[in-house]
């Protein structure tokens, strides 16, 4: 429920930690990548073509996730965008 005054109370996000810590997962995964011979196939969703989210961790997710799929985008070899199960070759 709302308070009183009728106005969402700000949520409690630190992004500077968000941050560090999504580019401490996406350096992990791609170091991973680079010590492995083998095929890679990653599967991820895009959150960024609908509305802007109202509140900041949901926002913070969104933004994230869009730096990690560029930078997964940027090292693969082929990148396809699937829409209502449509591929669409990106790279």
């Amino acid at each position: 429920s709302l308070p009183k005054n009728g106005m969402q109370q700000a949520e409690p996000v630190q992004e500077e930690a968000y941050q560090l810590a999504m580019q401490a997962e996406l350096d992990g995964l791609l170091d991973a990548y680079a010590q492995h011979d083998g095929e890679w196939w990653i599967v991820s969703n895009e959150v960024g073509l609908g509305l802007v989210p109202p509140d900041a961790s949901s926002r913070y997710y969104r933004d994230m996730l869009g730096r990690a799929n560029q930078s997964l985008a940027r090292m693969a070899d082929h990148v396809v965008f699937m829409v209502a199960g449509i591929p669409m070759q990106v790279k």
